[in-house]
């Protein structure tokens, strides 16, 4: 028998014995969610939400979790189709919708809606002890590390950098690393300092703090001041002492916040999916990953979000809202 009549003669095997999964198949919706580094909070909250999503809707949806470099990356890819939703940083998705700052050069990308906030991200600059890091401006001179290509966390370095006029050549040695790769470095010796736009709390610091003999460093009254008067999206936070074993004092900075982002051509009801099963398994969520324990639903359904809310995701809030 030809090797083609035995492939057709095995498909047709298949689909007598398995009708069932075939159709299944042919039922399932799989969509994808652009998130960030292996190491990062974005990559460990989209898996977990993907996780409770799979769970849910076996057979009809499949969430797919993608390592990104971040939330620039994310917002061009979800603007081109190449993703289906993305996590991206509150400051950089009101710049992506409204053309200004680095999207300034292109047209406003208005197909974005909103589906839903997730967590404050602090600006957390972690230094070597011995480095003599005091506040953002003492960098200047040193080896730092300011995030890949294409991340928030590089967005986020040169926003700071910007306010307080200093330039990449201001340092001794600049680097573009994941967050992983950074706190490698940082532990070697071979960098002073990097800055990680994330929640707390994070494995990537502890390991910092832990192992690398470092700290977080608390920016200034008038450097925090400075940067949340020239940055509508930055609010002032604090990192309350003890959130790691090694952290003795409050450290003072700035937050961003995560939020997930569509297009206006999602279909109603896999948004509403999304939504419905984040909310509703909210405990595990909380429970299973820290840096999501504060979610509440009014907060996700309106902070950081620019862009318009989904029609699925507003049906999923007012559903759950008033108990249906």
């Amino acid at each position: 028998m030809r090797p083609t009549l035995l492939l057709i003669v095995h498909l047709a095997l298949v689909q007598l014995l398995f009708p069932m999964q075939s159709l299944s198949a042919q039922n399932l919706r799989l969509f994808s969610v652009g998130s960030g580094d292996l190491d990062g909070g974005y990559f460990a909250a989209t898996r977990a939400i993907c996780d409770v999503i799979n769970r849910a809707e076996r057979g009809r949806l499949r969430c797919s979790p993608e390592a990104t470099p971040g939330s620039l990356y994310n917002l061009v890819a979800l603007d081109s189709g190449q993703l289906d939703f993305a996590l991206v940083q509150s400051d950089l998705q009101r710049h992506a919708v409204r053309g200004t700052s680095i999207f300034a050069s292109r047209k406003p990308m208005t197909r974005f809606r909103s589906v839903m906030s997730l967590y404050p991200e602090p600006f957390n600059l972690i230094a070597r002890k011995e480095a003599g890091i005091g506040s953002a401006r003492d960098l200047i001179g040193k080896a730092v590390d300011i995030g890949q290509p294409y991340s928030g966390r590089q967005s986020t370095m040169n926003a700071v950098m910007e306010t307080f006029g200093v330039k990449p050549s201001d340092f001794r040695l600049v680097t573009e690393l994941s967050s992983s790769s950074a706190i490698g470095e940082l532990c070697a010796g071979r960098i002073d300092a990097t800055a990680l736009v994330i929640g707390h709390p994070s494995t990537a610091i502890a390991r910092a703090l832990n192992e690398c003999n470092a700290e977080l460093v608390s920016l200034s009254e008038s450097e925090i001041e400075r940067l949340v008067a020239r940055n509508g999206d930055f609010s002032r936070v604090s990192v309350p002492a003890q959130t790691y074993p090694t952290q003795r004092g409050e450290v003072s900075t700035f937050a961003v916040r995560a939020t997930v982002l569509t297009v206006a051509t999602m279909s109603d009801d896999t948004v509403e999916s999304f939504v419905r099963n984040t909310i509703v398994n909210l405990g595990k969520l909380r429970q299973g990953l820290p840096v999501l324990a504060a979610l509440e639903p009014n907060a996700m359904r309106t902070i950081g979000l620019t862009a318009e809310l989904h029609p699925g995701a507003a049906r999923a809030f007012d559903r759950f809202l008033a108990g249906k």
